[in-house]
């Protein structure tokens, strides 16, 4: 079976490139961040890869958002191998 990976802050930078990291190792990818259409920009990414890519646009500050992500990324996959908490801000 195939491992699958959950990102948080999937849409740029660190949460991006994690994402596609993992593609070229084989996972499948649910990807979540606030802007979707970043997201989308990079679930087409890690799909070109050859993987299957679950986009979902979530505020991982919203704890029922949260929930219902885990829930749809698991009636998709099956499972969670494994999860990259990689949501955050900048502040300055």
């Amino acid at each position: 079976m195939t491992k699958t990976v959950l990102i948080t802050g999937a849409s740029q930078g660190t949460g991006r490139a994690t994402a596609l990291l993992f593609a070229r190792k084989g996972y499948d990818i649910v990807l979540t961040a606030r802007n979707v259409d970043r997201l989308a920009k990079v679930a087409n990414e890690v799909r070109s890869l050859g993987v299957s890519a679950l986009a979902m646009g979530t505020d991982v500050g919203n704890p029922s958002r949260v929930e219902y992500l885990v829930q749809k990324a698991l009636e998709f996959y099956g499972n969670i191998d494994v999860l990259v908490n990689n949501a955050g801000i900048c502040l300055r």
